[in-house]
């Protein structure tokens, strides 16, 4: 091995190991979790288990294929120079898609945000088709809803309750409505909508 290859390996090395030890802390932690009786089956422990293990896997071998003497190869970019300008348009794309979402996700619900920042995403990566995009978007977008709200029991926000409050709207718990008892004091201050 030359110098040269020697440097490479070592920071494949460091790299995979922190890897390594990430896995390591991430089993461990999850370890320590206190479990819930109120959480069926699948609860957060699961995943972290799913994930820390294949990361475990994963860097491991990768240590072993480097102690072995394999390396990477660097994609596009020799001696420090980039092979391409930045693409700002996918950047602004991908930016307003997840600021779209974050701000509009409570309010119009998941499945449609969610179909609206699949799509903006896929045309910020190259898609050509719109149509076919859009109905991918619409289709991944439902069934994560369902997967969440009807496999994991974890409810995402349908905006069915924003539609209910446009077409009733209810002036009960409004702001400024507080129920004051015969001394002039508020007994409900929970207010809100």
């Amino acid at each position: 091995m030359t110098n040269r290859s020697k440097t490479e390996a070592k920071g494949e090395l460091v790299f995979t190991s922190f890897l390594f030890v990430v896995a390591v802390t991430v089993l461990v932690d999850t370890a320590g979790m206190t479990k819930s009786n109120a959480v069926g089956f699948v609860g957060p422990e699961v995943f972290a288990y799913m994930v820390g293990g294949l990361l475990l896997v994963l860097s491991g071998a990768q240590i072993v294929a480097v102690l072995r003497g394999e390396r990477g190869t660097p994609e596009g970019v020799e001696g420090g120079i980039a092979v391409s300008d930045p693409n700002w348009k996918a950047f602004g794309i991908l930016l307003s898609g997840v600021v779209l979402f974050a701000l509009l996700m409570p309010i119009v619900g998941f499945p449609i945000m969610g179909a609206v920042l699949y799509f903006l995403v896929a045309k910020a990566i190259g898609a050509k088709r719109t149509i076919r995009t859009a109905i991918i978007a619409v289709l991944l977008s439902g069934s994560v809803f369902f997967a969440f709200n009807e496999g994991l029991q974890l409810q995402l926000p349908s905006g069915l309750d924003t539609v209910e409050n446009i077409l009733n709207p209810s002036t009960d718990n409004a702001p400024g409505n507080e129920v004051v008892d015969e001394n002039g004091v508020v007994v409900d201050e929970d207010g809100g909508w």
